[in-house]
């Protein structure tokens, strides 16, 4: 197994992961390639078995006046079924915490979960993950054309 950052020819399959991940019709295999072809703020790591992606976690670094380094969010954490409880998931967060350290000088990580995916949480906490007292907080707007 390999993981590495995502390149622009992962797109097909990164959709194909993410289609099982959130259900297909949410993006194009062209808006994922652009997305990793610009770049920017999103980190993108994926695992790779025998040529195959078989997971992917999807970092934001974020940057405010507010504070002097950078923090990442782990937005995103898949690992195929098949491949699951095999730590895939773990090296994969371990590979992006070290490359987003040594690369955009981050220093503090952050990520949401559902309160009900316990697999989740243990996975967290054993990677030293702190349950934090904030509150999520959500809107959605409309937008009129």
């Amino acid at each position: 197994m390999k993981i590495r950052i995502a390149v622009l020819e992962d797109a097909p399959q990164l959709l194909k992961l993410n289609s099982s991940f959130n259900g297909p019709g949410l993006t194009t295999a062209e808006s994922v390639r652009q997305a990793l072809a610009q770049g920017g703020s999103e980190v993108v790591v994926v695992a790779e078995v025998t040529g195959c992606l078989v997971g992917f976690v999807c970092l934001q670094i974020k940057k405010s006046f507010c504070y002097d380094e950078n923090s990442a969010e782990i937005t995103e954490v898949f690992v195929d079924e098949p491949y699951r409880r095999q730590g895939i998931a773990r090296q994969m967060i371990q590979f992006a915490e070290t490359y987003c350290a040594e690369t955009h000088q981050t220093t503090t990580f952050t990520l949401l979960t559902g309160q009900d995916n316990l697999a989740a949480q243990a996975l967290y906490r054993a990677l030293s993950y702190k349950k934090t007292k904030e509150v999520m907080m959500e809107k959605n707007i409309t937008i009129l054309a």
